[in-house]
């Protein structure tokens, strides 16, 4: 190899190093090909020689996150194989796993929760996702190889703890959320085992003692000045996550100048976090909302439950599903309270009661003989959620045979 060769694929190296720490610092979205270059001592016209656009240097960093996350993957199996696959076990393996890709210095895991969110991701994007998921996947499989029992559970565990990540990394060090989760995530251990489901204590407590915020536009005329800017905030955050609005987005589209937001709020801040349970509020559909009526319980089958799920987890982006949008929401809320400390009760507020609507309006939407307690609503909405995200980015629609496996899987039937 020429020393010339030798010196591109170095600085390439250091480039997308000093990427992968700025990115899992401040968010990928963030990244600037002008603040790499300054931070790296070298011209863009550098980067862009070495990478092309942004957009290759976004996948140079996919690449390396990649690698990184092999090996991380290969020393924290290596250090517990032979594990017994015992109920405790698992709990103990799963939430060291989670610690350990919620520490500040993995910053691999950060680019991947930050692709996955990517709502309109490349065909070249789609197919890292899918190597990086089938990679994590198969090392759960061989390590969980030794039970015969546990193989279909395989993915849809990787996909709660892919959601559940996101929670941790917002949540760590808080004790409401420790016991919260860990009840959460022994239930989905339970079920993986065969066991039955205990009750949701924590999850109840956390349930009686929160304030969830009204509507913000309730009361409000839907031609109203403050609705209209709330629909228009709300839009944006669900298309691009909470980072994609400004007083300048809003304002533009609003046609509208940027003192009209600080004349209906406070400051941004206040505005943001209307905008976001609006986003909540607004587009929940009414089989998960609190006011709409029961279900009829006579048709309630299988089938017919797929197909209310089904539009849920669409893809297409001219008619994305509500779960789509809103994992986005909660996983660009846990991202931005990693930094902003103030975002961190709203991220608990979320996670708190994940699968409160599924199972306080499952009357007549889930078929009457499966078992769905409070604790498997948890397991299924995170499920849900992580499987509508990864969908977008992998570029694979979830179907309603899939749906239905997965229904089975995580909620057991009555005999």
């Amino acid at each position: 190899m020429s020393v010339s060769r030798i010196s591109r694929n170095a600085a390439a190296q250091q480039i997308v190093e000093q990427a992968i720490a700025q990115a899992a610092s401040d968010g990928l979205h963030s990244l600037t090909l002008r603040d790499l270059a300054q931070s790296v001592g070298k011209s863009t016209t550098v980067i862009v020689n070495l990478f092309g656009a942004k957009s290759g240097l976004i996948q140079a960093v996919g690449e390396e996150a990649l690698r990184r996350d092999e090996v991380f993957h290969g020393a924290f199996f290596g250090s517990v194989a032979g594990l017994p696959l015992t109920r405790d076990g698992l709990l103990a393996l799963t939430q060291t796993y989670l610690r350990h890709r919620a520490a500040d210095d993995a910053g691999f895991a950060r680019i991947w929760e930050s692709l996955v969110l990517d709502a309109e991701p490349t065909a070249e994007r789609q197919a890292l996702v899918e190597r990086w998921h089938a990679m994590r996947c198969a090392v759960w499989r061989r390590h969980l190889s030794r039970d015969g029992r546990l193989d279909p559970f395989v993915e849809p565990l990787v996909a709660w703890l892919t959601f559940e990540q996101y929670y941790a990394g917002a949540l760590r060090g808080r004790a409401d959320y420790g016991v919260v989760a860990a009840e959460g995530l022994g239930a989905m251990i339970d079920r993986v085992l065969g066991l039955a489901d205990g009750p949701p204590t924590a999850t109840f407590w956390y349930r009686d003692a929160m304030v969830l915020p009204q509507a913000p536009t309730k009361g409000a005329e839907p031609e109203a000045m403050r609705r209209k800017l709330l629909d228009i905030a709300a839009d944006q955050i669900l298309a691009g996550g909470i980072t994609a609005i400004t007083n300048r987005s809003v304002s533009a589209v609003a046609a509208t100048s940027t003192s009209t937001i600080a004349y209906h709020w406070p400051d941004m801040r206040h505005f943001v976090l209307d905008a976001v349970w609006h986003s909540v509020f607004r587009d929940m559909p009414g089989h998960l909302a609190g006011h709409a009526p029961l279900g009829d319980p006579a048709v309630a089958d299988l089938d017919h439950w797929a197909a209310i799920m089904a539009p849920t987890v669409a893809i297409a982006r001219e008619a994305e599903g509500f779960y789509v949008r809103y994992a986005r929401l909660i996983a660009s809320i846990c991202i931005e309270a990693r930094r902003d400390p103030s975002l961190r009760d709203l991220a608990m507020l979320l996670r708190g009661p994940e699968g409160g609507g599924t199972y306080y309006k499952r009357t007549g939407v889930w078929p009457a003989d499966f078992d769905l307690n409070r604790l498997a609503a948890t397991r299924f909405a995170l499920w849900i959620k992580a499987e509508a995200l990864l969908a977008c980015a992998r570029g694979r629609a979830l179907d309603e045979q899939a749906l239905k496996a997965a229904a089975c899987l995580l909620v057991a039937r009555q005999m």
